[in-house]
């Protein structure tokens, strides 16, 4: 019993960093997102940065968060803020089976391939500059909490940035970032988003399992039963971590 309150303990401390407003500049932070071929080859295969976690899912190839040279100059008509930006980030595809850009809602509320997700402690605005990712077509980004559609951003024809916000009102959850096809982004923020200290300090490092507990210290089959659990997760480079997670649990 000692070892498991003390694991619960170190996973709870693990989760500290709470912000009002977290920004991820993906078209102009060289730091956090350097012009890259993509996360690596999936499935399976997730980055975080800063809290913003970045996922292959079942997609197998490299370039899901794939960040090129791409310089543009945007100025919001909402806020008057001018924006530059040199690169832009990729989803590089849709994020469920059998996709397209013809969809005005995803087919699956929870994403299976490539998408981003974003832990908050509650309501939550969620602002996003971006493109689609074919100047002849318009694309659609959905935000999911894994079972209901909170909002989406069109991003219609053309080669011009577009900006859109996504509003999230509820108790802690995980929320889902996917398309209907591949869309560019170079801007991302979110208010009230938690960022565990593992989600910071292994941000270049590869998840290669995962293990659920309950608050109890008792391990879990999968986290499907949703509520207040602990996540420990395996890197690639063989050090693990533990955090506190919610996860809404299935109606």
């Amino acid at each position: 019993m000692k070892r498991k309150l003390l694991f619960i303990a170190m996973a709870i401390c693990a989760m500290t960093a709470y912000g009002q407003v977290t920004v991820w500049n993906v078209g102009n932070d060289a730091t956090r997102f350097p012009v890259s071929p993509g996360i690596g080859a999936g499935p399976g295969k997730s980055v975080y940065v800063d809290g913003l976690g970045i996922h292959t899912g079942l997609a197998t190839n490299v370039n899901m968060g794939q960040v090129e040279a791409n310089a543009k100059n945007f100025t919001s008509p909402t806020t008057s803020t001018d924006y530059t930006f040199i690169n832009r980030f990729k989803f590089n595809g849709g994020g469920y089976s059998g996709s397209s850009d013809a969809d005005a809602e995803p087919t699956e509320m929870k994403p299976t391939q490539r998408y981003l997700t974003i832990n908050v402690s509650g309501n939550s605005t969620l602002y996003f500059i971006g493109v689609t990712g074919s100047s002849g077509s318009s694309r659609k980004m959905f935000v999911t909490d894994g079972t209901n559609l909170v909002g989406k951003v069109d991003f219609p024809a053309g080669s011009t940035l577009n900006e859109g916000t996504v509003q999230y009102t509820g108790g802690a959850t995980t929320l889902y970032i996917y398309c209907n096809a591949a869309i560019n982004l170079y801007y991302i923020s979110a208010t009230n988003v938690v960022v565990s200290s593992t989600q910071s300090i292994n941000a270049n490092k590869t998840i290669i399992s995962e293990r659920y507990f309950d608050i109890l210290g008792c391990e879990m089959p999968d986290s499907s039963q949703g509520g207040l659990v602990i996540r420990k997760v395996t890197y690639d480079d063989g050090t693990s971590a533990s955090f506190k997670t919610y996860i809404r649990r299935n109606r």
